[in-house]
């Protein structure tokens, strides 16, 4: 760590990340632009690999929850055990104190950040979050909207500091290596769960 409390590495690390899911309910994932199921398996894959890494989890719902739904239940079933759920009213998630207090409680300056939408909740959240001192890995390839032109948002999020990565970067990173007596059995234990390689995930429509 650096004096303020940032991971020194630039490689994600299980003891110093945690994962964010922002608004995937079933009103933005009904309307999102483009073929679902690819970006759908990946945010499934990435829930049971919290409980793999033991990375703590945090997912909002924008009000209302009543007309939008809380997570999908293909979701809803790999949610991690210990994982929080917060509803929210602001676009942007650092504009919730109880949902900032919430992250400062989980300690991690590392954050995964997915979901939806990409030019609104998504770039909101991730630029506040940048502001108040988080190192965030902005997985593109789990981040929709409705909207098909999201580069400004994804430029703009970058240009502000926001890590560009993949679920399978992600993952490898997380993994650090190849030797079957690290992972082996924890494999194992995820394949019981639903987890596939990542090189096995459907392909993404760009």
């Amino acid at each position: 760590m650096d004096s303020i409390g940032r991971p020194q590495s630039r490689l994600a690390r299980p003891a110093d990340t945690a994962v964010v899911l922002i608004d995937v309910q079933p009103r933005f994932v009904d309307g999102m632009h483009g073929d679902a199921e690819p970006v759908l398996a990946r945010l499934e894959q990435l829930l049971i690999i919290c409980e793999w890494f033991e990375l703590p989890a945090l997912a909002t719902f924008e009000e209302p929850v009543a007309e939008k739904g809380r997570l999908p239940d293909r979701l809803e079933s790999k949610w991690p055990a210990g994982g929080t759920t917060f509803n929210k009213r602001s676009y942007g998630l650092t504009g919730e104190p109880e949902i900032v207090s919430a992250l400062e409680q989980i300690g991690r300056r590392r954050l995964v950040v997915a979901g939806a939408e990409t030019d609104v909740c998504v770039l909101q959240s991730v630029l506040g979050l940048i502001g108040l001192g988080y190192e965030v890995f902005l997985l593109e390839d789990c981040v929709f909207s409705s909207e098909p032109h999201t580069d400004p948002a994804v430029t703009r999020m970058r240009s502000a500091g926001a890590i560009p990565c993949t679920y399978k970067m992600l993952f490898y990173e997380l993994l650090q290596t190849d030797d079957p007596l690290a992972w082996q059995d924890q494999q194992a234990r995820a394949t019981q769960h639903g987890f596939v390689a990542p090189e096995s995930l459907p392909p993404l429509t760009l």
